[in-house]
C-alpha cells in the first residue's frame, strides 16, 4: 500500500484505540474495490466469520502472536502498531527490493530421512525388487534405485522426472490444486534425493531446473489454496534456483505467479515491479510464450492504475511475442497460455482502460471459444459484467454476472469467481439497482459453493 494510505484518520484512530478489529475494518473499507471478509480471511488464515467477529467485537484481540502474524500478512507499518513486530519474513509480498534478493535459505525440513525415504519409495513406484536383468534396467526401476539405493542418475532418469514435472503442470489446468499438492510435494522431495546421486554437471543443471519448475508450481498451488506464506517460500526457492542455473525464463515464471498475489492484495506497485523484473529476465527473442504472458500481465496491472500508454505498449509486446510462441512445447508453465488466455487478458486490459474496442474484443473472443474454454469464458463474462456495472447498466451487468456464475458453478473458475467477488464488494450500497446486483452476485456465488 502507498504511504499515504496508512495516514488515513480512520486507521490512525483504530491504532490509537489499540483495536485490531477496527483497524482491519478500516483497512478494508478504504480500498477500492473493497476486499471481502472472506478474501482478507484467506490472507490472515481465518474464516469469513472469524474476520466478521474480530471487526464487530467491542473487546480487542490481545494475543500478540496473532497480532504479529496478522500485521505481517497485511504489511502494516510498524509506526502504526502498539506492539513490536517480530523480524520473521512476512507472508505477504515484500518490497521489490527484497524480492531482488534471490539468495534465500530453504525452509527447514521437519521430516526425518526415514520418513522421506518411505514417501519417495511410494513416489518412485518401487513396489517390487528387481529380480531380473531386464527389470533392473527399466526407466522406472532405475529411478527407484537412484532414489533408494544410491544408483548414479543417468540421462533417462532425468528425462523421466522432467516429464513428470511437466505432467503436474498439465494436471493443474484441469484438477483442483488440493488434489495434487501432496503428490507434487513428494515429487519435489524426490528431485532433492536424485540430485545427491547425480555426477554429470549437465544432468545436475537439468535437475535443478526441474526443482525450480516444481517450486514455482508449488507456490501457485499454495496461492490458489489461500496459503500465502508457503507460496512465497516456494517462489523464493524457484528464484534461487533460477539464479543458480541462469534460467531467466524460470525466474520470470516465479515472478509472474508472485505478481498475482501482490495484485490480489491491492499492491499493484509491487506487482508491476515484479513483472518488469520478469520481463527483463526474458528479453530478446528467447522464450516468446513466457514473454507474451509476462507482457500481457504487465498490461493488465498498469491498466488497473490507469497508465494507458504503458499498458497498450505492453499489450503490443504481448501480441508480437505470441506470434513466435509455441506455448504447449516451450516450457511446462506455458501450456496454459493459449490464444484464448491472451484474449481474455486483452479484454481485461481494454475493460480497465475503458477502451472503445473493449466490447468488440470481448464479443470476438467469446465467438471463438470452444466448449472446453469455460474458465476463459467465465472470466470474460465477469470482466464484461464489471464494465457494465461501472457504466451503471445494472440490468446488463446482472445478466452477464449470472452467466459467469453458472460457469463458476460448473467449473473451478477461480479467477472468474475472484472478479465477481471484487465487483460485488465495489458496488455502492446506497442505490437500489446496485444493491440488488450486489445481493444477486453474492447469493449466486454462495450457492455455487454448496
Amino acid at each position: 500500500m502507498p504511504d499515504d494510505f496508512w495516514q488515513d484518520s480512520a486507521l490512525l484512530a483504530a491504532a490509537a484505540e489499540r483495536h485490531f478489529g477496527q483497524l482491519l475494518l478500516s483497512y478494508r473499507k478504504l480500498q477500492r474495490p473493497e476486499p471481502t471478509q472472506a478474501l482478507v480471511g484467506q490472507w490472515l488464515g481465518l474464516t469469513q466469520g472469524q474476520v466478521s467477529r474480530i471487526e464487530r467485537s467491542k473487546t480487542p484481540v490481545h494475543d500478540l502472536d496473532k497480532l504479529d502474524r496478522w500485521a505481517h500478512a497485511l504489511q502494516i507499518p510498524p509506526r502504526l502498531l502498539w506492539f513490536t513486530l517480530s523480524h520473521k519474513a512476512s507472508d505477504a509480498c515484500n518490497d521489490i527490493e527484497k524480492v531482488s534478493n534471490l539468495e534465500r535459505s530453504y525452509p527447514p525440513d521437519h521430516e526425518g530421512p526415514d520418513v522421506r525415504r518411505r514417501d519417495l519409495f511410494k513416489t518412485a513406484g518401487a513396489v517390487v525388487a528387481a529380480s531380473s536383468s531386464w527389470l533392473s534396467d527399466t526407466p522406472w526401476q532405475r529411478l527407484s534405485d537412484s532414489v533408494l539405493r544410491g544408483r548414479v542418475v543417468d540421462r533417462t532418469t532425468v528425462q523421466l522426472v522432467e516429464d513428470r514435472t511437466a505432467e503436474f503442470y498439465t494436471a493443474e489446468e484441469t484438477r483442483p490444486a488440493r488434489d495434487i499438492l501432496r503428490d507434487l510435494q513428494k515429487h519435489r522431495q524426490m528431485l532433492d534425493s536424485l540430485l545427491a546421486n547425480t555426477q554429470q554437471s549437465n544432468l545436475r543443471d537439468r535437475l535443478l531446473v526441474a526443482m525450480g519448475e516444481s517450486d514455482a508450481l508449488l507456490g501457485w498451488m499454495h496461492f490458489d489454496l489461500g496459503s500465502a506464506e508457503p507460496a512465497v517460500n516456494a517462489w523464493r526457492r524457484a528464484l534461487q534456483l533460477a539464479n543458480q542455473t541462469g534460467d531467466g525464463a524460470l525466474a520470470a515464471c516465479a515472478l509472474g505467479y508472485w505478481s498475482y498475489l501482490a495484485a490480489g492484495r491491492g499492491d499493484s506497485r509491487s506487482a508491476v515491479g515484479m513483472l518488469e523484473r520478469a520481463e527483463s529476465a526474458v528479453s530478446g527473442m528467447n522464450a516468446p510464450a513466457t514473454r507474451s504472458w509476462i507482457a500481457i500481465r504487465l498490461a493488465e496491472e498498469t491498466a488497473r492504475s490507469g497508465e494507458s500508454t504503458t499498458s497498450l505498449r505492453a499489450l503490443d509486446r504481448a501480441m508480437t511475442a505470441f506470434d513466435f510462441a509455441s506455448p504447449r512445447t516451450e516450457r511446462p508453465w506455458t501450456g496454459f497460455f493459449t490464444a484464448s488466455r491472451l484474449g481474455s487478458s486483452t479484454v481485461a486490459t481494454y475493460t480497465r482502460l475503458n477502451h472503445s474496442e473493449a466490447d468488440a474484443a470481448a464479443n470476438s473472443l467469446l465467438g471463438s471459444l470452444s466448449l472446453g474454454d469455460n474458465k476463459v469464458r467465465g472470466l470474460v463474462l465477469a470482466e464484461l459484467a464489471t464494465a457494465a456495472a461501472h457504466a451503471r447498466d445494472f440490468e446488463k451487468a446482472g445478466d452477464l454476472s449470472q452467466s459467469a456464475i453458472r460457469i463458476v458453478t460448473r467449473t473451478e473458475a477461480n479467477f472468474a469467481r475472484k472478479k465477481l467477488e471484487d465487483l460485488a464488494s465495489s458496488l455502492p450500497a446506497g442505490t437500489t439497482p446496485a444493491l440488488r446486483l450486489r445481493r444477486q452476485i453474492t447469493a449466486g456465488l454462495s450457492a455455487s459453493r454448496s
